[in-house]
């Protein structure tokens, strides 16, 4: 008898000393479903931002990371089967990025480096914020862009009639033209005007040709907080679409 009492005062105290040890919680956060996403040509999307269950109380909000791309080629498709044909900056990026946007593939974790490595920065909002915008909470997200010349691309959500203009990232230390909106500009054109330090968020197109057009890919992610060190986690992205830019005047 005087055994099993001590059998059972070890085991109360191993199972203490782990509970007192702790284990580190595993943060993950629940990926953009692809389903989710609906696309017409390269100048609109539909994303339908599920809402993040409250067990991931770490989570804040989605973002969505974009880069921008010069062409000298004009397509109306935003098949993966054109990527090469309108850059081979934007065929190499989106291949790279499958290994992460596979739902199905669980060893490539997103981190913080996974998007700034290739250049993308984070869309941002005119006057509003990811919080606002793009909601733990969920909610239908458009995203219109179009070919007609002086048109501003736009976000609104929920069916809102509120449209907000999509901004390039104020993390740029140098974007010309600096009023950051999305609209096809010689300044972005220019791969002379392309470098580490201004229009980070551009890739050059193909040497040698005459540059018409540009594009921008965009990828959305849940993102949230590590409550134990404070850094910043991802989801696994989804990607959205690629959109043309529509020429500013």
């Amino acid at each position: 008898m005087f055994r099993k009492v001590v059998i059972i005062i070890t085991i109360i105290v191993y199972i203490n000393v782990l509970l007192s040890c702790g284990i580190d919680e595993y943060y993950y956060l629940p990926q953009v479903p692809e389903i989710s996403v609906q696309t017409n040509f390269n100048t609109y999307a539909t994303v339908n931002l599920p809402k993040i269950p409250d067990d991931y109380y770490y989570a804040t909000c989605y973002t969505i990371f974009y880069k921008i791309y010069v062409s000298n080629k004009q397509t109306q498709s935003s098949s993966p089967s054109e990527f090469n044909l309108i850059s081979s900056s934007l065929y190499s990026d989106y291949n790279y990025l499958l290994q992460f946007t596979n739902p199905v593939n669980t060893s490539a974790n997103t981190s913080t480096n996974t998007f700034k490595n290739r250049n993308f920065y984070e869309l941002e909002f005119e006057g509003k914020d990811n919080i606002t915008m793009l909601p733990k909470n969920g909610g239908n997200l458009s995203i219109n862009f179009s070919t007609t010349t002086g048109f501003n691309p736009f976000a609104s959500l929920n069916n809102s009639v509120e449209n907000i203009h999509l901004l390039r990232s104020r993390k740029l230390t140098l974007a010309e033209p600096d009023d950051l909106y999305f609209q096809n500009t010689d300044e972005l054109r220019s791969g002379a005007i392309t470098t580490p330090i201004r229009n980070a968020d551009v890739a050059a197109g193909r040497q040698g040709e005459d540059m018409i057009f540009t594009y921008v890919a965009m990828y959305i992610a849940a993102v949230g907080t590590n409550s134990n060190n404070f850094t910043t986690i991802y989801s696994k992205p989804t990607f959205i679409n690629v959109f043309i830019l529509p020429n500013k005047d």
